[in-house]
């Protein structure tokens, strides 16, 4: 079972919490902002992914430790 994941990256301040919690998900990007990997669509505002059941804990301390809440786990 997968997870959902949105990302709304043009509101991202570069905090990098998102990318040290979750390596395999998020990294940072030349300008200094988070970028979800493995993106399966986007929108004007967000970048959507999906994640493994497994890895739940680790995106949910993304979306909860996120200080501009711009991560969305479902």
């Amino acid at each position: 079972m997968f997870l959902k994941i949105a990302h709304k990256k043009p509101e991202c301040i570069g905090c990098m919490l998102c990318a040290e919690v979750a390596p395999d998900y998020w990294v940072m990007d030349e300008d200094g902002e988070a970028q979800l990997l493995n993106v399966s669509r986007e929108d004007k505002a967000f970048q959507y992914g999906e994640g493994l059941e497994s890895d739940r804990k680790i995106l949910k301390e993304a979306e909860v430790g996120c200080p501009v809440n711009i991560i969305r786990i479902g």
